[in-house]
Formats: structure tokens, sequence, C-alpha cells
């Protein structure tokens, strides 16, 4: 009789476990039908036009990329580790300059692709001011502390030129036919104030002469436009050649006398931009018709011989400054004539161009730059960090690069399609309509409804037999492209209606970010924009959905973020909105009216924002508790009698809470005040010991459910989870050592804590995640006997022993238990960026821990290869039985990898949803880029295979249903002659 050794089952069992690892991997065919990778670059800060197909951009997210001028798509990229300082571009490339630490780098501008790289002595830094670039490649430099280092095309260093001691220490440098003019700006706090031009010959570095211009007290403004310095003393406008001291000046208000507004350009309010040979004079003053401020500007040429400005046109007054463009011919500027109004001036063409652009959706113009001549080509970007291009007529293309710079986001389940018709029905009628309609007539409208319905029994046919030939999942619309998906929401078409599929894939993700948009995407549609909102002067931090959609009741989100306001200063902002439409949800309770309003600005300092397990009872919108942490005040939001009832009578009793402080964690109990007020009560106050710092921390899944309430082992006996809802990890250092605690939010107390020796958390990053009654982390350790990337886990049991678990039918924190802790530490082949976990509908499936990589890459791994139970030794009996993968490293596969082959630059989060389907979790990363996925850690186990035939099952079964009705009558008259017999 054959048999398997211990030591053969033992492999026979590592085999298994590592051959199972291919099946989380996908074919090439399914690459892109199920997730969508957006690419994106951030707000753009400069443009440069290289050639006549692509212009080149830099961005607040350290990234340059070369963009297609007719598409919009992205042609390469470069993502910066260090801070992008500044960016030129001539025939021979693109130089970019890089701090902390300090680059100088040389790139080819067709391909991206570095050519050399210049590293600054540690004692040498670059300053503020844009390097020279010339069209043979070699470039100049200008350092902080009064040095030029001219490079020549391969990167070397050609010649060094320093200040000489006597001069200022505030420098600019030029690059003019030749020459390289190095100006040294006056000091304000000097009482004779110079300019110094040193004059560099640009071959060999030597100081060829040096102009000593003398300026007086009180100069501002200091402008370089084309070979010129302008600057203001008092009320007069000056400038000077570079080349030569010949100092001009006017009278400002005699400059503006054209204008009807002349007394306003007062030289401590005006500023002044230019290039080339046209300045513009921009103010800022007070508009008493329209009791706000506004900005209204001129546009200056300068005389061929440079002695004398001539006016040329007058900008009226403006709510906002809009942009302007100098290019070598001509000068663009670009500003807004209400709210759905782009004008574009050309000067010395004197032509206006009108196009239509909704600034409520993108915000005010922040930046604009010419892109192309013939034909015209205007790029433009907003304060809403959306991206436009314009010809004279009409949008080109346009990218929704806020997404680059999402602060938080959150899955939305979609109603089904008969709630949203219900929804679509009954939703348009007001209050007196509902009362005045009788149940009978609403019943014939809803049945005419049904029978209208039955025109699309057709077609529900025809679309469900042709399901037959394709997968069980449908794979999302392939007919959305990557730009068009990428593009910004322009609010040109009629909403589509919003319902979920079979399956409960379709979702809403709706992000928030940091330049104040609202953005809901569609999964299903390659991640298309639906709708989206641009909030000004806000930054958002937050995203709640207090509710979900049921019939009548369209689901709600509430965004909250940081709003700028002069005159008030910092304040927080809530604004609520329908989460299917972006449009402001007004309540129609009339008593909610005057607590709930769809947009709150509050100037209280706002601490902490909770979301709280109970509804009010008249909208069945979750409560929001905010902690004011000076104050000990705690507000709910919103805060009607009959929220502020429920909230007192079922959650306030057990209404506990902790943050953190600056010298550890705090816990609290809010109990209520003086007339109804909400204030909190310190409960428990832990002190971190002398010289220990806090690095990071966990909380709970915020929609985690839990299957199983125990560990079922080989030997059928079960580990109880220690499933406490209030748990969360501290993870601090002290010098080299980390430490993790293991705490209970209500009461303070430590559960459990390990420490690590000689790990480097200064360079390396430490990262903890969270889930039903375990933990894993990740860090570095130098340790001689396990050096690299390490992923420890701890997995919290009831009792020590099998079968062992609290005697009690209610949970309290305030129990004295003791949980048992189970732990271990994997080698791991990769640094992190960021952690997730998988989330399914009942918590039946195995959970898989995702790791976003500073590689660019999400790597999906198992929970089962992060179990604390791992068998170091041979595996026993029990173990097998239980199916434990013996000990080993993480393994490095690529298999595993959730992104397969792409480039998801700067993953910060990692958020996850669950689906109607056990078996899958909706995926979704931000950073800079975004990525959507589905995961299946335990496989799809509750869909039929791609491979299976549906047309074959069908016809099997037709098959045997005539073999049924063919053989039935025969054998009933074979039975009935047997009878005769």
């Amino acid at each position: 009789m054959f048999r398997i050794t211990s030591c053969g089952l033992y492999l026979l069992l590592l085999s298994i476990a590592y051959l199972g690892i291919p099946v989380l991997a996908i074919y090439e065919s399914q690459a892109g039908t199920f997730d969508w990778h957006h690419t994106w670059i951030g707000h753009p800060r400069e443009a440069f036009d290289v050639d006549d197909k692509h212009v080149v951009v830099y961005t607040d997210r350290n990234v340059f990329a070369s963009i297609n001028k007719e598409t919009g798509a992205i042609e390469w990229r470069q993502v910066l580790e260090n801070k992008l300082a500044s960016l030129k571009t001539s025939d021979a490339g693109i130089l970019t300059v890089t701090d902390k630490p300090d680059h100088v780098q040389f790139w080819n501008k067709t391909n991206g692709q570095l050519i050399w790289d210049f590293l600054l002595p540690q004692d040498k830094s670059v300053g503020n001011e844009a390097p020279v670039l010339w069209d043979n490649g070699e470039s100049a430099v200008l350092l902080k502390n009064d040095e030029v280092l001219k490079l020549s095309k391969k990167g070397e260093v050609a010649w060094k030129w320093t200040k000489p001691e006597k001069e200022g220490k505030k420098l600019k440098m030029i690059e003019r036919e030749g020459h390289v003019y190095v100006v040294v700006e006056p000091e304000e706090e000097a009482k004779s104030p110079y300019f110094f031009i040193n004059i560099i010959d640009r071959t060999t570095g030597e100081t060829e002469k040096t102009l000593q211009i003398h300026c007086q007290s009180g100069f501002s403004h200091i402008t370089y436009v084309g070979d010129y310095i302008f600057w203001i003393e008092e009320n007069l406008l000056k400038w000077t050649p570079l080349q030569v001291k010949d100092i001009q000046n006017v009278v400002i208000q005699d400059l503006m006398n054209p204008t009807p507004i002349a007394d306003e350009f007062i030289s401590s309010q005006i500023s002044i931009l230019g290039k080339h040979d046209s300045i513009l004079v921009t103010v800022e003053y007070d508009d008493e018709e329209h009791e706000t401020r506004r900005v209204a500007s001129a546009l200056i040429s300068i005389e061929k011989d440079g002695k004398s400005l001539l006016f040329k046109k007058f900008f009226s007054g403006q709510p906002d400054f809009g942009a302007v463009d100098f290019t070598e011919t001509s000068t663009v500027r670009v500003y807004r004539a209400g709210q759905s109004e782009l004008v574009l001036y050309l000067s010395p063409e004197g032509k206006e161009i009108k196009i239509e652009h909704d600034f409520e959706l993108s915000g005010e113009i922040d930046y604009v730059k010419v892109i192309g001549s013939n034909p015209f080509r205007l790029l433009v970007v907003t304060k809403g960090s959306s991206v436009f291009c314009y010809n004279e007529n009409y949008i080109l293309w346009s990218r929704e690069e806020s997404l680059a710079s999402i602060t938080a986001a959150e899955f939305l389940e979609l109603p089904e399609q008969k709630m949203w018709t219900q929804m679509a029905d009954e939703l348009d009628e007001t209050v007196d309509q509902q009362a005045a309609e009788n149940p009978l007539s609403r019943y014939v409208r809803r049945l005419k409804s049904h029978v209208q319905d039955l025109g699309q029994l057709p077609g529900w046919f025809v679309s469900h037999f042709a399901g037959m030939y394709g997968s069980t999942i449908q794979p999302d619309n392939l007919v959305i492209s990557a730009s068009e998906a990428q593009s910004c929401w322009l609010n040109l078409t009629d909403p589509e209606a919003l319902y979920r599929d079979n399956f409960g894939l379709r979702k809403l993700l709706i992000s928030v970010t940091k330049s104040g948009k609202i953005i809901a995407q569609d999964t299903s549609q390659r991640g298309k924009i639906v709708w989206s909102r641009y909030a000004p002067s806000y930054s958002f931090k937050e995203i709640h959905v207090v509710r979900s959609a049921t019939v009548k009741l369209p689901p709600i989100v509430v965004a909250i973020g940081s709003v700028s306001d002069p005159v008030e200063g910092e304040a927080t902002g809530f604004i609520r909105l329908n989460a299917l439409t972006g449009d402001n949800y007004v309540s129609s309770i009339p008593e909610a009216e005057d607590f709930f309003e769809p947009v709150v600005t509050t100037t209280i300092s706002v601490d902490k924002i909770m979301r709280l397990p109970i509804e009010e009872p008249e909208e069945r919108t979750h409560l929001l508790a905010i902690y004011e942490a000076g104050t000990g005040r705690v507000y709910i939001y919103p805060d009607t009698t009959a929220a502020r009832e429920r909230f007192t009578a079922e959650f306030l009793p057990n209404f506990y809470f902790s943050t953190k402080t600056n010298q550890g964690v705090q816990g609290f109990k809010v109990v209520e005040g003086y007339r109804g007020s909400l204030k909190v009560l310190p409960v428990w106050n832990f002190i971190l010991p002398k010289g220990e710092e806090i690095l990071t921390s966990s909380k709970p899944q915020p929609y985690e459910k839990v299957a199983s309430l125990g560990r079922a082992l080989g030997n059928r006996n079960v580990l109880y989870k220690y499933l406490n809802p209030h748990l969360f990890s501290l993870v601090t250092k002290k010098g080299s050592t980390l430490k993790v605690r293991v705490m209970d939010s209500v009461k303070g107390s430590v559960l459990y804590e390990t420490t690590h020796d000689d790990v480097d958390t200064d360079t390396n990053q430490v990262h903890v995640i969270q889930a039903e009654n375990w933990f894993v982390y990740h860090f570095w350790s130098n340790d001689n006997r396990a050096k690299g990337y390490q992923t420890a886990v701890l997995e919290l049991f009831e009792g020590k022993h099998e079968n062992e678990r609290v005697e009690s039918s209610n949970f309290s924190s305030f129990d004295n238990v003791q949980p048992h802790v189970q732990s271990a530490v994997f080698a791991f082949p990769y640094p992190v960026n960021s952690m997730g976990v998988t989330t399914t509908k009942n918590g039946i499936s195995t959970k898989a821990v995702l790791f976003g990589l500073p590689s660019h890459q999400i790597v999906s791994i198992n929970k089962r290869l992060l179990d604390p139970r791992r068998p170091r030794d041979k595996p026993t009996k029990e173990e097998m039985e239980e199916m434990l993968i013996p000990y080993a490293p993480i393994p490095d596969e690529r298999r595993l990898f959730l992104t397969y082959d792409l480039d998801v630059a700067g993953i910060q989060s990692i958020i996850t949803s669950p689906s109607l389907l056990e078996s899958t979790s909706l995926v979704f990363a931000y950073g800079l880029d975004t990525f959507y996925t589905r995961s299946s850690p335990s496989r799809q186990f509750d869909v039929l295979s791609e491979d299976f035939s549906k047309i074959q099952l069908l016809l099997t079964m037709i098959g045997l249903g005539v073999a049924i009705l063919v053989s039935g009558p025969m054998v009933r008259r074979k039975r009935v002659n047997a009878l005769w017999k």
C-alpha cells in the first residue's frame, strides 16, 4: 500500500501552499478588464513649449512630464523623490534642480531619460532662482552661498563665480547674448541701497564689468522685463537696461492717466509682471459700487529706444486677477468675465476671444500658457487643479489633476434599479401632492408604469441570452477611453441614472482633495467622473457617508475641510451633498433646516470628528460628533431636537473616545453639561516615558464584519478570538527601539506590548494596520541576525488554551480580561508606503493584507502567510489537518502584485469595500496616481468560472427535456402493454 512519510507530507504541504500563489495572478487578456489606472501629474506650476506636438510641465507633486498638445495624454513623466525647485528647457533638453539633497539633472526631452546627474557638495545648496540652460546643453546654476556654477554638456563644472563680499545677499541670475548677469538687489534695511549688476563672460566666468545703480530707500516691486530692470520708488516707476547704466522714470499716475481709476494705482499697492518688451501693472482696490475688492490691470509696452513707456490696454476691475502669458511676439491676458465666460486678449493684435467656461466647477484661473500659435492653443490651470486646453473657440481636452491630491475617499453603495425607479418616480412630489393623492390613484399610476416597462422585456431576454456566451461577471464598460475617464466634468449632459449591478461591483468612489474638489467616479466606467464640486478656499481632509440609499431618501455624504478666510482666519467647513448628483442636500423637514444647512462653517478648533453608529430619526442620517480640545466641548451634527433626544438616550451613556496628545494618549467620556451642552471628562491619560515619541497608530476597520467567533483547529477544538471593538495599537520609538502597544480606548489599559531593538525609524517608515483580532506592522530591522524589512503579526485570543473563553454573555472593556497574544515576525521583501486590508460582505473569505510599495506597486499577501501559528518545526498531524503553512519568509513573487506591470506612482492610502459577492473585495489606492481593482483572496468560489459554458448547460437541459418528453410516452405504453400480456 502506498504511504506518504511525514517529511514527504511536509514538503507536499509546502508545495501546495506556494502553488496556490499563481491563482492570484491574472491572464494578460484580463489586464484592464476589471481594473483601471489613472496616471496623474499634479497641479502644474509652469509649462514649456518644447516642440510642435508636446508641452513639458512641472507640478507641485515633484513631477515633470511631456503632454501631447492634441490629446492631453502623458507621453512620459518623471516622478522625483526630492523637491523639484525649478526647471528649464531648451533645444538640447530639460534641466531640473532639486533640493534635499541638492541635484542638478539633465534629461532627454524626447523620452524623459536621464542624461547626467550632478550632486552638489553637502556644504552647497541651490537657491530659489531658476537656472540658465543654453541650446548647446551647457547650464549655469545659482547657489545659496552667492556662487554661480557653470556645468558643461556632460554635467561637469566648467567654472565657478563668487559674489564680491561688499555686495548684498539677494541675487538674481539672467542670461542675455552670451553673458550671464548676476544682479545683487539692495537690502531693504540699507540706508543707501544699490543695485549691483555683475556682467560675466559665459565662456570664461570672468567678470567683465560691474554696474552700481543707486536707488532711494523705500524701493519695491523689482521686476526683470526683457533687457531691463524695473522698480518702484515712492510714486515713480523706474527702469534701466542691464547692459548700461541709463535710469529712466515716469510718474505712475501719469502713466495710468488713460484709465478711469488712475488714482487707485498707488505705488505701495501695485504689482508688476513682464517679459520681453511688455509689462502688466496690476492693482487691487476697494470697489464701492460692488462693495468688494476688485483687481484692475494695464498693459504697457517698452518703446524700442528703451527711454519711454506706451500705454496699450486697460482691463477693468474683476473679482480675480486671472493670468497673463508673455510670448516673444505677443502678450495674452486671460481673465473671467462672468461666471461662465473666459476672455482672452491678444496684444499687439488687439484681438479679444470669448470662450465658454464654468468657473463654479473649476475655480478661478491660476496659470495660463500659450502652447501653440498656428493653430492657437492655450493651456489653462485653475485653482481647483483642473487643466484645460483651448483653441480660439472651444475646449480641446481637459485633465482633472485635483485627483492627484486626494486626501480622503469613500465607496458609496448605489441603489438597486427598482429602488432608483421608485425614487425617480416619487421624489419629485411635494408634501402637499403626496397628501392629496389617494392610494388608489397611486396604485393605478404604479401599475401603468409597470405596463410600460413590459416594452423592455424583449431587450431583457436578448441581453440575458447574449450573456450566455460571456463571463458570469461581465467586465466593466470598455467604451470609455482613458482620456475621457480622466477629463474634467463639464456638466454638459443630463445626469445618468446610477444603480448597482447584480453583484454589487458597481459603486461610486467619492473623493475629496487638497485643492477643494469633491469628485464622484463610477467604478464600472473606468473611473469616469459622474459629478464634481468645487469649494473655493477649502482644503478638504475628511469625507463621511452619513446615509446610504433608501426609497425616497438619496444617499448623503458630508465633506469636511479647512477654510481660509482673509477676515475670520482659519475655520472648519461642512458641506452636505446628495451623493448621486453632487447637489447640496436641503432637508425637507422644517425644523431641520435651522440645524442641518447644506454648508456650515465654524471657527471652533476642531480636533477630532467621529461618525457615530446611531441615526437621527427624521433624516435617518448618522450623527457626527465634533470634539474641541481647547474647551473640552463636544458638538453633534445635526443638532436637532429629535437627534439630541436619540443621542442622549441611546449613545451618550456609553460614549468614550481617545485622542493623541503631545505626551501620549488621553481617553474621555462624554457627559451632558450645563443646559444640555456636551463636555468631556478625562477618564485616563497614558503618558509616554521620557524620550519616547509616537510614530503611528491603528484603528478598527470601519465597516468590518466578523463571520466566526473562533478559529477551528486541526483537532476540532477552537481558539476563541478576542473581539474587542475598542482596541487600537500605538507604535512608538525611543532611540533605535521600537515599541508596539495594544490598548483599550475605553479604559486606557495596555493589553499587550512588545519591543524590537535595532530598528531604523529615521529613514524607514513604520506602518501598522488592524482587523478583527489581529495587527500587522512593517519596519526595518538592523539586527545582524535578521537585517532587512520585517513584517510582524499579533493575534489576540480570549484564552491561552483551546476552548477557553470569557464566561459572559456581554462584553465590557471594564471587565478584567487579559487576552492571550500569539506573535510572529516574517522577513519581508519590500519597503512599504501604505497598508490596507480586504473586506467582504460577511467576513467569511480569507483576508489579504495589501501593501503599497515605493516601487509603484500593490502587493497582496494572504493572511494565511501572516499567521503567527505557522509551524517552525516539522508540522504535527493537527497542524497539517489545519492546513497551516510551514514558517518561511514572505515570498518575493510578482504574481502577488494586484497592479501586475502598471506603474501606480505615489501610493499613500488603500481603501477597500465589500461587494455582494462574498469572495470579492473592491480596492482603491490613491496618492499621486489612482488605481481600482477587485481582489479575491479565497478565489471566486461563489460565481461560475469564465471557462464554464452556459450555452452548453442550456443545450443539455433542453436535450434532457426533449428526451423526457419523447421517452415518457414510450415508457408508459410499454408498461400498459406489459399489463395486457
